[in-house]
This record gives structure tokens, C-alpha cells and sequence, in this order.
């Protein structure tokens, strides 16, 4: 190591790319920076090839990037792989952190760090989820090819850590929990968002947040919706990767249409904080889950939380101090829960809890085994 400032160079996806693993790339580039380290970053040309992706658009043309990371790798483009190793390397850089999700970006990643590693310079991994939600083949092969280039990974929950030490990954590894997202601005006055977002200034209401996947359990959460005994509204924000049909047929059948709206459409960043001001309390009705940025977005706002209790989202709540948290796929425990927020004395309770919430998980303490390295 050089005795100037380190040099860490980061590969993952940068905005304009859409989605929480860009969002917290460009974050977590930021909070480097803010430790006086030098960063150098490198983003995709292409994530996806575009029968593979069944969103509308991978770019958020909205987007304003902090950061210029020039767009190299492609992931099915090995050419592109040697060529940000070279970047790399020529930018000096002392440490690289590769940022891991999919087993389908495992090859690209491979190829890179090893060709690091030739270079002597050291990779570490921030590991969001160590397998897919949806089943991918060869996930634990190609995972554990990427993960034998990394001396140091950090898994974002437990589960994670739990699932790398199952599928033979024997990396120095540890656990850091999701930071809270404080890129998205400060609160905005409630009746001042419920009006930019035409909904009723006097409702109780819950927001489902995110891109609307089989795995996070809409289903569940309109069903119980028909289930609660009190009058809560819902508001469904995000693009839809799964056939809305069903959903807006068993909202008809319910006689819900009144008190659920399906906002189907990307959430760009700047009106981010105005569903969670909006918002009295955020419900993750998750069928599995490693971790979730959803909830410390909803913790940054001071907005409280419903969770099932899968994978890593039970690790960063606290049951009924910040949060509720449910079985999952269970619209009866469900429907109790959110007709316990409905209390205006208890939802209080824990949104003061929530607004406290945001200071247990803070970028300082996440980059501190990255300054050490």
C-alpha cells in the first residue's frame, strides 16, 4: 500500500442504470469519497441482453449521476472484461470491490478479478444476495468461481452470510448491514405529498415500494387488505415484472378499488421521497428476501415498517419498536398487523422508533473494514 490515500476502484452497475444495486454502488462510492478516499469506478455498458430483462428500460433517463464511471463491461461481452481489468490496473488502484447479486454477472466478474489478482491487486465483494430469488442454473458454481478472487467479501445480512458458507465460498467474510439510503432527499411535508401525489390528506396509508416481483408477495398483501377490519388505503409504487391481471381482478373481487392504487411505473429518484413522505408506514409482504434497501429508505424517512419475517429483513427491524414483523404468505397475521398500525397511539410509537432507526445503520460504520484494507 502506498502511503498517500488509497485508491479503491468499484465495479457494479451506476445510475443511470435503474434499480437498488446502482443506487447503492453510487452511494457507496460516495461515502469513499467522503473518507478522502480515491475512487475510480466502473460501470456497464449493458447488464442485461434485452430478451433477458423484462422490465421496460434498464437506463433511467431521469437520473442524475454523482459520479462519471465509464460504461465498460457487457456481460456477455468477454472483450469488455479484459478491457476494465486494464482501466483498473492503469488507475493504480490498491483494492477492487466488485458489487454481487446475480450468478449471471459471475463470469464477467471472474474474468476481471482474476485478471487483478494477476496484477497483484486484492478483490473484495459486497454480496447483496448470494443466490437468485428465481431459480438460475449453475447459481452456486459460478458464485463460487467469482467468490475464490475475493480475499474479503461482506454480506449484506446473515442469511447471506449463511447461504455463501452452504454453497463451500471460504473467503474471509463478515456481515454488514444494508446502510439506510439518505440519497433521495429529506421528508417532505405530508399534506404537501399527498397533493403532489393526489391521494386523500386524511387516509391512513401504506406503500409497497419497488419493482413488483412474483417473490415479494403482492398477492398476499391485497388479500389480507380484503382481511383488515379497519380502512386503510394502499398505494402500490412500481413497475410491474409480473401479470397485474390477477392482482387487479382479485381487487375488484374484494371490492377494493376504492382503497388500493397500482402506480405502475419506475419511480424516478426524485419523486422518491414523496410516496414515503406520503406514506404512514411501509409493508414488505416478502415471500423470501436476503436483505432490502426498501427498508432502510423507509427508516431514513422515519416511516415505520410491516416485514415478513424471510431471510435478512427481520435483522434490521425491531419488532414492535420500528417495525411489525409477520409470516409470511399469511394474509390473516397480515390483515392483523396492519389493522394494529391503524392505531394511532402504537403507529406513533413506532414511527418515533423509525426515526430512530436511521442512525443504526450508517455508511460510516458500513466502509470501515474498506478503509483498513
Amino acid at each position: 500500500m502506498r502511503e498517500s490515500s488509497p485508491t479503491t476502484g468499484i465495479i457494479g452497475p451506476y445510475p443511470p442504470f435503474r434499480g437498488g444495486i446502482a443506487q447503492f454502488t453510487q452511494r457507496f462510492h460516495k461515502a469513499l469519497q467522503e473518507a478522502d478516499h480515491v475512487t475510480t469506478g466502473i460501470s456497464f455498458q449493458r447488464q442485461y441482453p434485452g430478451f433477458f430483462f423484462p422490465g421496460a428500460s434498464q437506463i433511467d433517463a431521469a437520473s442524475n449521476p454523482m459520479f462519471d464511471a465509464p460504461r465498460v463491461v457487457d456481460s456477455v461481452g468477454p472483450w469488455t472484461w479484459r478491457d476494465a481489468a486494464n482501466r483498473l490496473i492503469k488507475a493504480d488502484v490498491d483494492r477492487a470491490v466488485f458489487m454481487h447479486w446475480m450468478p449471471f454477472f459471475a463470469p464477467a466478474y471472474a474474468s476481471i478479478a482474476a485478471r487483478l489478482n494477476k496484477g497483484g491487486i486484492p478483490c473484495s465483494a459486497i454480496v447483496h444476495n448470494a443466490l437468485p430469488h428465481e431459480k438460475q442454473p449453475f447459481a452456486s458454481a459460478l458464485t463460487r468461481r467469482f467468490m475464490r478472487h475475493c480475499d474479503h467479501i461482506v454480506a449484506l445480512s446473515e442469511t447471506v452470510r449463511r447461504d455463501l458458507i452452504a454453497m463451500g465460498v471460504e473467503s474471509d467474510m463478515e456481515v454488514r448491514p444494508h446502510p439506510t439510503y439518505d440519497q433521495f432527499g429529506s421528508c417532505v411535508e405530508r399534506s404537501s405529498a399527498r397533493q403532489a401525489l393526489g391521494l386523500d390528506p386524511d387516509a391512513v396509508i401504506l406503500l409497497f415500494f419497488g419493482l413488483v416481483r412474483p417473490y415479494k408477495g403482492i398477492d398476499t398483501l391485497i388479500e389480507a387488505m380484503g382481511r383488515t377490519t379497519s380502512q386503510p388505503h394502499l398505494i402500490v409504487a412500481g413497475e410491474w415484472y409480473q401479470d397485474r391481471n390477477e392482482a387487479e381482478g382479485t381487487i375488484d373481487a374484494l371490492g377494493l378499488g376504492e382503497c388500493v392504487r397500482l402506480d405502475d411505473e419506475y419511480i424516478d429518484n426524485d419523486r422518491v421521497a414523496l410516496y414515503f413522505s406520503a406514506a404512514d408506514a411501509v409493508v414488505q409482504p416478502y415471500r423470501s428476501a436476503t436483505q432490502s434497501g426498501v427498508v432502510q429508505t423507509a427508516f431514513h424517512f422515519g416511516r415505520p415498517v410491516i416485514v415478513t419475517g424471510v431471510g435478512g429483513l427481520p435483522e434490521v427491524v425491531r419488532h414492535e419498536q420500528d417495525a411489525l414483523v409477520v409470516a409470511p404468505e399469511d394474509p390473516d397475521a397480515l390483515a392483523r398487523a396492519i389493522d394494529r398500525m391503524m392505531d394511532d397511539g402504537f403507529r406513533a410509537q413506532l414511527t418515533e422508533g423509525a426515526a430512530q432507526a436511521r442512525n443504526r445503520f450508517t455508511w460510516d460504520h458500513f466502509i470501515q473494514p474498506f478503509l483498513t484494507r
